[in-house]
């Protein structure tokens, strides 16, 4: 065993008694007054006996050529190894700490992005079926609605025929009317004054006729 390791083993023997004094004097705080003079006795009694021990391992130590300060520098040494590692596990504590605040960051403006779009989605949604069921109840009124026949294109035809029916008839009309006037030529009518006239005019001669001893047809067919 080399000298190193013996001064680290005494060392160990100091540590542990001085943890065990430090543990007496945490019991002496937490018990009643009787017991914390008794805990501060027995705390006395352990630092009386970490003492004793100290001096004995320095004596030791003298004895194997290693000076007090030789051991406080070597505490020392691993007391700054231990606050540095200390220090390092802090540190990356820290970031760690940093970064996930910063991903917690980015996850929360991604949620609220992912969150406003789905709401103005739902809304636009929302809107066109609003606008598809209220068209869907203005066709299933408009389809149970009775249908009003259209009068207007029939008035229309038959305006249009009336006016082709006028048309025709005022074309027709003048040539209907030339007719009856040559027809009036052709044959005058017979008025009651005419009959009357050749009534007598074949009695006067049916009656010259007789005077003159000829029968009336002769003299009738003679005069024609």
């Amino acid at each position: 065993m080399t000298d190193r390791q013996l001064v680290e083993r005494d060392m160990d023997e100091v540590d542990a008694m001085a943890r065990a004094g430090e543990s007496v004097g945490k019991a002496v705080g937490t018990g009643l007054r009787a017991v914390r003079r008794g805990a501060v006795r027995a705390g006395h009694a352990g630092a009386d006996a970490a003492v004793t021990w100290a001096e004995r391992a320095e004596g030791k130590l003298a004895e194997r050529g290693v000076t007090a300060e030789h051991v406080r520098g070597v505490v020392a040494d691993r007391a700054g190894a231990l606050v540095e590692k200390a220090e390092e596990v802090e540190k990356s504590t820290r970031k760690s700490r940093k970064r996930l605040a910063k991903k917690a960051k980015g996850v929360r403006k991604d949620v609220a992005k992912v969150a406003d779009r789905a709401r103005k989605e739902t809304r636009i949604r929302a809107k066109d079926v609003r606008k598809a069921a209220k068209q869907a109840r203005k066709d299933f009124a408009a389809a149970q609605r009775p249908k009003k026949s259209r009068k207007w294109p029939w008035l229309l035809g038959l305006v249009a025929a009336v006016a082709v029916a006028g048309y025709v008839a005022l074309t027709r009309r003048p040539e209907e009317v030339h007719l009856e006037e040559v027809d009036e030529q052709v044959e005058p009518p017979v008025t009651d004054r005419t009959s009357t006239d050749r009534t007598t005019a074949d009695r006067t001669t049916a009656e010259h006729a007789a005077r003159n001893g000829r029968p009336a047809d002769q003299g009738v067919s003679d005069r024609h």
